[in-house]
């Protein structure tokens, strides 16, 4: 059942919500689920903990620490107690990034992704009991994201290609084209095979929606060629900071802007619907028999369907928008009666494990050019969505359900009430008591929410565990594993350097009656 909420005060800035946010989790009628916090395990940095992945077989973990470098193997025997087996040291070189790991379904061994910033990225196969490395490849540009098929022997490399550059000259903005790259494996996890696939060039595609007022991502551009970033910049020359917008080039045609107070920090790069260029693949879902996958494109709002046996884009589904009443407004009141349209623009996405639906947690990636309100049509649709994987034809979502129990707990970011709310980004989902199941992490609420799909066409939120601790943990990673029949979740937490492990429960009383 969907609560109904009135207006409460809080306090701006603050979290005082739980005094007036319903009962506490303590206090939940019998038969309830539950997320319980099990353990959380510190990396020993205050972040950069973004990516995590389980061998279900071994229980182990592999974790990514962006900030060094560096995947940490982890112990998952004891839910209650996550320990470090070793610490790996990728040895990266200077000016890469490890942007994503996965732990090979059956061997001793876990792919990792290596961002190479202006040159081409690439997939390394390590030894999961040294950190040796077994084999590698090159990828795409800017690689953002690798899975496993089940059976261990394909693997996807999601290829973002996200970085835009400046050309003084013609006072062009570009960028590389995403791509994504199939790699096959032999039985002892050996790349035999390797294909780094376009993007399908699709022009006018089906359903895409422009903005009235224009939708732009916001990129760190390094505008005037110093080599560094600069967070306030003086675009037009006149010696001094103004906050105004001013013309910097093109992209495409169209014209890109920038505002000095903000600088080559946030240049605004137009969405346009014939963009090659912005297909940027962010997540992937393969299917259990590896022949199909499906890779969000947050920026353009939609996912592309990808033929993993032949190689080939198939063309894109597009995720629509998300019509449903929410909080809009950032001024101390928590008030879910305003009606809010908005493009889903998918970040993480999951298959249902019968591979009948995919599933997507609808983050939000754009910004508008309109003040507050001005514009109907907003970025993110607080919401996960359920689609048709054969058909990408969309079932349901969740509405508002996601802010509704964040604030019912306490958590819920008033701050972003004019923004994307409690902004769900990664996404899970495994059968347990015979049903599909879902979990969503909720980046600026600092917690996971249990959603139950036993009717597709009505999901439910019945759950929702807060990572421990008072600072910022911004969960990114997700990962589902079993243990003695129980079931558990971990959350790589990047902004505080963690791992949160929850523990699936349900009220005793109602088991046994």
């Amino acid at each position: 059942m969907r609560i109904l909420l009135k207006k409460y005060p809080v306090l701006l800035g603050s979290l005082l919500l739980t005094a007036c946010a319903g009962r506490p989790v303590s206090d939940s009628p019998v038969g309830e689920w539950h997320l319980k916090p099990e353990c959380l395990y510190y990396s020993g940095y205050d972040k950069g903990t973004e990516i995590v992945s389980v061998q279900q077989r071994t229980l182990r973990a592999v974790l990514s620490n962006y900030k060094t470098g560096e995947a940490d193997i982890l112990d998952l025997s004891q839910p209650e107690r996550l320990n470090r087996i070793r610490r790996l040291n990728l040895e990266l070189k200077k000016g890469e990034e490890l942007t994503s790991v996965a732990f090979h379904p059956t061997l001793d061994a876990f792919a990792a992704v290596i961002d190479a910033g202006e040159s081409r990225g690439r997939l390394e196969i390590r030894d999961a009991g040294n950190g040796r490395l077994l084999d590698h490849v090159q990828v795409g540009y800017g690689p953002d994201a690798v899975v496993f098929s089940e059976d261990g022997s394909v693997l996807l490399v999601a290829n973002e290609g996200e970085d835009f550059s400046f050309d003084k000259t013609d006072g062009e903005f570009f960028s590389a084209d995403g791509s994504i790259s199939i790699i096959r494996l032999n039985e002892k996890g050996r790349i035999k095979a390797n294909a780094n696939i376009e993007m399908a060039d699709v022009s006018h595609r089906e359903g895409f929606i422009i903005a009235e007022k224009g939708h732009y991502l916001e990129r760190e551009i390094d505008w005037d060629g110093d080599g560094k970033i600069s967070k306030q910049t003086d675009f037009d020359g006149n010696g001094k900071i103004d906050n105004k917008r001013v013309k910097l080039g093109h992209f495409e045609g169209a014209a890109v802007y920038g505002n000095e107070k903000k600088g080559e920090a946030k240049i605004l790069i137009p969405i346009t619907a014939d963009s090659k260029t912005l297909l940027e693949p962010e997540y992937i879902a393969l299917s259990p028999d590896a022949k199909r996958a499906y890779v969000t494109l947050q920026e353009t709002n939609e996912v592309a369907e990808v033929d993993v046996e032949n190689g080939k884009v198939l063309g894109y589904f597009n995720m629509g928008i998300a019509e449903h009443e929410a909080d809009r407004k950032y001024d101390g009141w928590i008030d879910f009666n305003q009606s809010v349209m908005a493009l889903r623009e998918p970040d993480g996405i999951a298959l249902t494990p019968d591979g009948r639906y995919f599933l997507t947690a609808d983050e939000g990636d754009t910004d508008t050019d309109a003040l507050d309100d001005e514009e109907p049509l907003q970025s993110g649709g607080r919401t996960m969505s359920v689609f048709d994987a054969k058909t990408g034809d969309f079932i349901a979502d969740t509405g508002n359900q996601l802010d509704e129990i964040t604030f019912t707990h306490g958590v819920y970011p008033d701050r972003r009430s004019n923004k994307k709310g409690a902004e769900p980004e990664g996404v899970v989902s495994f059968e347990m008591d015979g049903q599909p199941w879902a979990v969503v992490g909720m980046e600026r609420a600092d917690a996971l929410v249990l959603i139950s799909l036993s009717n597709p066409k009505q999901p439910k939120v019945v759950a929702l565990g807060k990572i421990p601790g008072d600072e910022t943990r911004a969960p990114e990673g997700l990962a589902h594993f079993k243990r003695g029949g129980e079931h558990y979740l971990l959350s790589a937490n990047e902004m505080n350097g963690t791992v949160a492990c929850f523990k699936i429960v349900r009220d005793k009383f109602t088991l046994e009656h």
